[in-house]
């Protein structure tokens, strides 16, 4: 009984332990609300699926460490206003992770396993293509553009109900000479994601802690029956 309680304690100790430490997630699927405008004009406005997403939290300090975003080659986007020869898009790849100076500017919880925060700066990068559905070649396709990151970017976290946001990132901003155009195409996301799994170690540290308490059980009920 007293072998069974230590492996109680050390057990629930390793759990204390790796909850005060970073522990990476990868949430399973997510989706991103894309805007796009042209001075006034509103040129999208479409929700596409996101890739997982690694991120890195401490719930301790707290502070998001770290997270690396991608996107899949996003289906044909028909605009809602034409902008230069284009009427669709396609995001042919994105991805998205700290920049350099990364830091959490604000983060206050918001319940027991939630937190809200303000962090950035982030670096945005990508390729984009743009066609018209009439057939007509555009003058330019497969455009590689920098996409520009935007300097800090509200977001939350709950650990529990396993949701991450970041929201009001700024995909690109495309020169409006690159279609003919006076204003300037700007490109934002709102990105959420749901449903996460703990990293292998965590996972791996939990089942082990199981499978040797169920292994401590089994060898002193053997012990009770000799005596």
């Amino acid at each position: 009984m007293g072998r069974l309680l230590l492996c109680l304690i050390t057990i629930m100790f390793a759990a204390a332990s790796a909850s005060a430490t970073p522990v990476t997630f990868f949430f399973t699927s997510g989706s991103a609300h894309v805007t796009a405008t042209a001075g006034a004009t509103v040129i999208m406005d479409e929700t596409i699926a996101l890739n997982g997403v690694f991120v890195t939290f401490d719930s301790a300090v707290p502070e998001l460490v770290d997270f690396t975003i991608t996107t899949p080659q996003s289906a044909p986007i028909s605009l809602l206003n034409p902008y230069g020869p284009y009427d669709t898009f396609v995001i042919e790849s994105a991805g998205i992770t700290p920049g350099v100076g990364f830091s959490n500017i604000v983060l206050a919880p918001s319940g027991p396993s939630a937190w809200t925060f303000l962090v950035g700066p982030v670096d945005v990068d990508g390729v984009y293509s743009a066609s018209h559905t009439s057939g007509i070649p555009p003058p330019a396709n497969n455009l590689v553009v920098p996409f520009v990151g935007s300097s800090f970017l509200n977001g939350s976290i709950d650990t529990d109900l396993m949701i991450f946001e970041l929201m009001g990132i700024t995909l690109a901003e495309i020169p409006g000479a690159e279609f003919g155009e006076v204003d300037d195409l700007i490109i934002k996301a709102d990105l959420i994601w749901t449903g996460a799994i703990p990293e292998p170690g965590t996972a791996l540290l939990l089942s082990s802690g199981l499978v040797g308490l169920a292994a401590m059980r089994r060898r002193d009920t053997k012990r009770n029956r000799r005596a």
